[in-house]
């Protein structure tokens, strides 16, 4: 099975996404903050011309490090009194696939589905046949991987395209769902046009994705917070050294020990850039729920009209 840290990974993935970041192409082992914090509009244009490629370099760069630190949902999920991060999640998983009507049998679209921890739950509680579609190669490999591993290649499949301009038929699917990726669409709109195509008249479609609050804090963050206090209180201590990686002490010796492995040229410089980015996109996310004004979990059910109902 391929590995969850590809070779040459932190090194090419990282010089990679940092090309659509940076206004000098001769530096891409740092990060260009004026390039990122002020952009000129015509900068942020062509990034969204780019979106499906700038898209897929994120998602190939962290990917690893969501599955390394984290595990194969990627997922924010409220947090169920006496369950892991983990049991929450699948237990989430299966309230989501009740919420988007979904059933034995039907083909069923996942929109953004990383590298297939949810749709490997939700098929294997509710016997769907699920076909998902990310811009990530990665993703499409290392989820085909950990399918078959779990013995799940029948009912769940994915393909590698854009969610814009999705190579299938019209009225194909009986169901479709997304979860944290319709956010990254540059016109969420279009999105629903396709999604519309390609259902059925009278099929479900449910997403679960970031929003904006006017005051929701929830219990979703404690993990990404490193809130050990939190995690010490669980059932046995099964968040423990998930969450204890997440604390800003434990990061900040990490962040030193591989300051110095680099100095001595045991790791790549790149290593400490990316150990960055992925701690602001975690301490943002943090930051926002305490504040109570950010949720990753706003949820919505529609269905495509049945046929002649506009």
């Amino acid at each position: 099975m391929a590995s969850h840290m590809p070779a040459n990974y932190a090194e090419d993935r990282l010089h990679l996404y940092l090309t659509h970041w940076t206004r000098d192409p001769s530096n891409v082992s740092t990060l260009d903050v004026g390039a990122i914090s002020w952009a000129t509009e015509e900068e942020s244009r062509e990034r969204e011309k780019k979106y499906c490629e700038v898209a897929s370099d994120y998602h190939d760069l962290v990917t690893p490090l969501y599955e390394q630190g984290w595990g194969q949902q990627f997922h924010y999920t409220p947090i169920t009194p006496g369950l892991s991060i983990r049991e929450s999640m699948t237990a989430y998983e299966k309230t989501f696939a009740g919420l988007a009507r979904l059933e034995k049998g039907m083909r069923v679209l996942d929109l953004g589905r990383g590298i297939g921890g949810p749709a490997r739950t939700i098929a294997s509680a509710v016997g769907c046949n699920i076909l998902g579609i990310t811009n990530s190669a990665w993703h499409v490999e290392r989820g085909t991987a950990l399918t078959k591993e779990a013995g799940l290649d029948k009912l769940v499949s994915l393909v590698h395209g854009d969610f814009l301009k999705l190579p299938f038929p019209d009225e194909s699917f009986d169901a479709a769902y997304s979860a944290e990726s319709l956010c990254y669409a540059p016109d969420p709109a279009e999105v629903y046009r396709e999604i519309k195509r390609v259902l059925k008249p009278g099929a479900p479609f449910t997403f679960h994705d970031f929003a904006m609050t006017e005051n929701s804090p929830a219990p979703w963050y404690y993990g990404p917070a490193g809130d050990i206090l939190w995690a010490w209180r669980m059932p046995g201590w099964p968040d423990f050294w998930k969450v204890f990686k997440m604390w800003d002490p434990f990061r900040g010796f990490a962040h030193l020990v591989y300051r110095l492995m680099i100095l001595v040229g045991m790791m790549p410089p790149e290593v400490s850039t990316l150990m960055d980015t992925m701690w602001y996109c975690t301490k943002s996310v943090v930051t926002g729920g305490r504040m109570g004004i950010f949720t990753p979990m706003y949820v919505f059910v529609c269905r495509k009209p049945a046929r002649g109902r506009g």
